[in-house]
């Protein structure tokens, strides 16, 4: 338990308790006696100042005034303890707290210091305090050191009794101290325990865990981004998983296709007619694509592609790809619409061939998942920036797929039957490119059939005709 975090979190609380513990023991048993004798002292010095007060207003001087305050304040004559009071005749005052001079300085009632008629310097009676009567001085009181007096048995016991409760109320404290740290070690101990757990058994390959979240604090955070990292692992070693499918499919089909017409031609069984040789060049090309789409993505993202970019009119990169694709979404049936702007937008700067490679990828995909019938249209929109938008009436993406469209190899439609050699690679491009021109990319869509938006977005490069 001593390694643990649990063992080292009760050991913590402990020591904390037993520190504050110890030195709440050693302040009270220094300050014990001292704030007792403070309390004796405050207490002689209110009652001395009102008998003054009385027998000053009564007789208008202070002349026998020690035997009055005896006679008065002790029924007993005063016990004077031979190891503090000095044997000079008239030392020494009931319980030596306090002495008494008039306001000339001269002492009424004997202390530690100076003996009855005694003149008290001036600078020790500036430590006095006075006592008035109808706002005239007419004496002062003089504090003697408290180490002086002696505690009595019943004041002793008092102070033992009150040394004795603070040691149970310690010994009590560090109980609740190691209890209460038992349970809060536990509680702390607990969320950690179960991300070790599931961090070891995701290192064995078990992907996807995922852990209650029982905090709002930072274990409750740090579970959280647990639980996201699990989930981000899983869904991209599915991915990768299926990326090698795809790769393999996508490799081998036009590949075995090629092999079987050239072990065809080699046997003597087919002629290389026209036909053939068609879809022998048709099937290099896609895996020359294929490989083009790897290598441009790969150098994309590793920030080794040639930018050079140029000031461009936006809306004659539109008409550029408008121009390369009508006929061909005429031939499927669908509207390719340009939506020239009423006011011409700003020059953009970027790279004109990588952002028509953009633009092409947009409407290539925008063909694919829109049917006979569709439109998909073309426009420019400028308000902070300039944005270039590809919408499409097509099959829309769904909400629990949107976040993930541009990643690579990744297809909202999985029937891959429907779009043999479509890895997935087009929308992670144009990702890709557009992040290395410093531009924006996003996919805007209301769900399944609804039709999707892409919009490009790029900043003003200087304001036209300037």
């Amino acid at each position: 338990m001593k390694h643990s975090l649990k063992g080292k979190l009760i050991l913590s609380y402990l020591a904390v308790a037993l520190v504050t513990i110890a030195i709440v023991v050693m302040v009270t048993q220094f300050t014990s006696n001292q704030s007792l004798l403070d309390m004796f002292s405050d207490q002689q010095v209110a009652q001395l100042s009102e008998s003054v007060s009385a027998y000053y207003t009564s007789n208008t001087s202070l002349d026998g005034f020690f035997e009055y305050y005896l006679n008065t304040q002790f029924s007993a004559p005063p016990q004077q303890n031979p190891d503090n009071f000095d044997q000079a005749p008239g030392r020494g005052t009931p319980r030596g707290i306090a002495g008494l001079v008039d306001a000339n300085g001269r002492a009424i009632l004997p202390s530690f210091e100076y003996a009855i008629g005694e003149t008290i310097s001036p600078e020790r009676l500036k430590e006095g305090e006075a006592v008035k009567v109808n706002g005239e001085v007419v004496a002062y009181i003089l504090r003697d050191p408290l180490s002086r007096y002696d505690l009595k048995p019943e004041e002793q016991r008092y102070i033992q009794r009150t040394r004795l409760a603070i040691a149970l109320a310690a010994l009590v404290g560090v109980g609740t101290a190691v209890l209460l740290g038992v349970l809060l070690a536990g509680r702390i101990n607990k969320p950690v325990q179960q991300l070790t757990e599931a961090s070891a058994r995701m290192a064995q390959g078990e992907l996807g865990r995922q852990l209650p979240v029982s905090s709002q604090d930072e274990l409750g955070q740090l579970t959280r981004s647990f639980n996201q990292m699990s989930a981000d692992l899983a869904r991209g070693d599915a991915e990768r998983k299926r990326l090698t499918a795809d790769i393999t499919h996508d490799l081998s089909t036009p590949l075995q296709i090629i092999s079987g017409y050239i072990e065809m031609l080699e046997d003597g069984e087919a002629q290389l007619t026209p036909e053939r040789l068609g879809i022998i060049k048709t099937e290099i090309e896609h895996l020359r694509r294929l490989v083009g789409d790897l290598t441009t993505l790969s150098q994309a993202e590793a920030g080794g592609l040639d930018i050079q970019k140029s000031a461009l009119d936006p809306v004659q990169l539109l008409e550029n790809i408008f121009a390369t694709y009508q006929p061909i979404a005429a031939h499927q049936g669908v509207e390719l619409i340009l939506e020239r702007p009423t006011q011409a937008p700003c020059l953009v700067e970027v790279d004109e061939g990588r952002m028509l490679q953009v633009l092409k990828n947009l409407v290539e995909n925008a063909l694919r998942y829109t049917p006979a019938g569709g439109s998909i249209h073309l426009r420019a929109e400028q308000d902070e920036q300039v944005r270039l938008m590809v919408a499409d009436s097509g099959a829309g993406i769904e909400a629990e797929d949107l976040p993930y469209i541009f990643e690579r190899f990744y297809q909202a439609d999985k029937a891959r039957s429907a779009n043999r050699g479509k890895m997935g690679l087009g929308l992670a491009i144009c990702k890709a490119l557009t992040a290395a021109q410093g531009c924006g990319i996003e996919a805007r869509s209301a769900g399944k059939d609804q039709g999707t938006t892409i919009v490009v977005s790029i900043a003003c490069a200087a304001a036209r005709g300037s």
